[in-house]
């Protein structure tokens, strides 16, 4: 390790120790100091301390709402419509509900089911379109589907199909719903991808399927078995695609889904198209340091392609822009308020961040500090047009901390767009996005070449013509020598 690569680590170390002896009550009303040191990372893949994006601000707990405390809670959801937050107490099993400012609304625990009693068996995921309430029965290996007063219309087992294995024990762990009434299933297992269900509950096909990973492990088995028996071979271990864990519906219907740690670090995140293809073209995001052995347990996407996701082995929260570039990295692990046992669940609920913990057995409140809210405000100018507004908020974020690569690309990109090449090429040079500077310096060559057209032209008919006197000359002089008039 170099000098430089130590004394990086030996900094963050120090910064990390420091804010963990910065707790505070979680009593406390207003926002203050975090038990955490946020970073980014410099070109060269080192952690470094960056301002914080997001400060927590206060706890819930099931007692907060006149229940009892939580129980190994497993997902959450905000149901803008409603203005409602939805809770799946798997331990207790049921479903709580509370507004946005955490008042109690419900408490879903026993459902009628056309005059017969239903109740809840490790409820891990949760889903509501047009009051409408989807949660994920685990245990009882089934979908049911309510309102908002628990009278349930629909109840979905196992689905159907040749396409399933005979023996496949049917897990739903997360649900979501489409505009059209499909309905996505991520079941515990399902290596072929989310299932897709029809309004009525019957199996259309799976959708988003994984892609099986190619690693040096699988190169080497699959060369040993060119020298096994039949025998041999069925015994090995067979490689299947990375399974799924969660899933989040995005405002234009996109499916974000996170997948479980894998040996190259490829696909843990998706976003699927309609068709079920992965689009999520990322620029960073494979070899990022925050990328790598993260095991997302899920994720949450803003209006303005903004994605957060909680990683469950280091307790992390990682906020990146549409491409993978991250924005903000804050928590950790530890019992103080802002940091995490085990971070099961995240929302999004106007510029605040939740962060459901199922060790903790309470919900984290993030707020937005002034510090992201002029990122998040550059990105939205950006998306919207506005790219000569865009400058200015990039060039607050460089004074507050030099070190903000993100803020360089988007300098970048706003002179690219605004075609001042040369400009957008120094922001993509300080920046390392090579990418960026390639099509900002072929822009910039033929805005070149269309500006100087004319002298470049000239230049070329007087250097063929000098060409062609040299050439005559010469000839004349070759034929003097030789006796011969011209």
């Amino acid at each position: 390790m170099t000098m430089k690569k130590t004394a990086a680590c030996l900094l963050s170390a120090l910064v990390a120790a420091a804010g963990v002896s910065m707790g505070v009550s979680a009593n406390e009303g207003a926002a203050y100091e975090a038990p955490y040191q946020s970073y980014t990372y410099d070109k060269w893949g080192n952690a470094v301390p960056a301002p914080n994006g997001y400060v927590p601000e206060r706890s819930v707990r099931g007692s907060d709402l006149g229940h009892t405390d939580f129980r190994s809670p497993a997902d959450l959801f905000y149901y803008e419509d409603g203005g409602e937050i939805y809770v799946a107490d798997a331990g207790n099993n049921r479903i709580v509900v509370m507004t946005e400012d955490y008042e109690p609304v419900a408490e879903l625990a026993v459902f009628d089911n056309n005059g017969e009693e239903l109740t809840l068996n490790n409820p891990t995921g949760v889903f509501v379109r047009n009051d409408t309430v989807y949660i994920a029965d685990q245990n009882n290996a089934r979908i049911v589907v309510c309102d908002k007063e628990g009278t349930v219309s629909a109840v979905y087992g196992k689905p159907e199909s040749t396409l399933i294995e005979e023996g496949f024990e049917y897990k739903p762990n997360k649900v979501v719903v489409d505009r059209f009434g499909k309905i996505y299933v991520q079941a515990v297992g399902a290596y072929e991808g989310l299932l897709c269900l029809s309004q009525d509950g019957g199996f259309i096909n799976y959708y988003g399927s994984n892609k099986v990973e190619m690693t040096a492990k699988m190169m080497v088995q699959k060369i040993w078995k060119m020298f096994m028996t039949k025998e041999q071979r069925e015994s090995m271990q067979n490689f299947v695609p990375i399974e799924y864990n969660n899933a989040f519906l995005d405002h234009e219907d996109f499916i974000y889904a996170t997948a479980a740690s894998s040996e190259s670090n490829t696909n843990l995140i998706t976003k699927l198209n309609p068709l079920g293809i992965n689009i999520f073209q990322t620029k960073s995001s494979d070899t990022s340091p925050w990328y790598k052995n993260s095991n997302f347990s899920d994720i949450t996407v803003d209006e303005n392609d903004l994605i957060t996701v909680v990683d469950t082995i280091r307790c992390m929260v990682y906020q990146c822009d549409e491409n993978g570039v991250l924005m903000f990295a804050f928590g950790g692990r530890g019992s103080q308020l802002g940091l995490f046992q085990t971070p099961s669940a995240i929302e999004q609920v106007g510029d605040r961040l939740l962060v459901l913990d199922s060790t903790k057995n309470n919900i984290t409140e993030f707020s937005l500090t002034s510090f992201g809210e002029t990122v998040q405000a550059a990105i939205r100018l950006y998306n919207e047009g506005r790219y000569q507004e865009d400058i200015e908020p990039w060039q607050e974020v460089i004074k507050r901390n030099a070190n903000y690569l993100l803020a360089y690309t988007g300098l970048g990109k706003a002179y690219y767009q605004l075609e001042e090449y040369e400009e957008a090429m120094a922001y993509f040079r300080l920046a390392n996005d090579t990418q960026g500077y390639s099509d900002a310096y072929k822009a910039y060559s033929l805005e070149v070449m269309r500006a100087n057209f004319g002298w470049i032209i000239g230049g070329i008919v007087l250097l063929l013509a000098a060409i062609v006197a040299v050439r005559r000359l010469l000839r004349r002089r070759r034929m003097k020598r030789e006796g011969k008039s011209a």
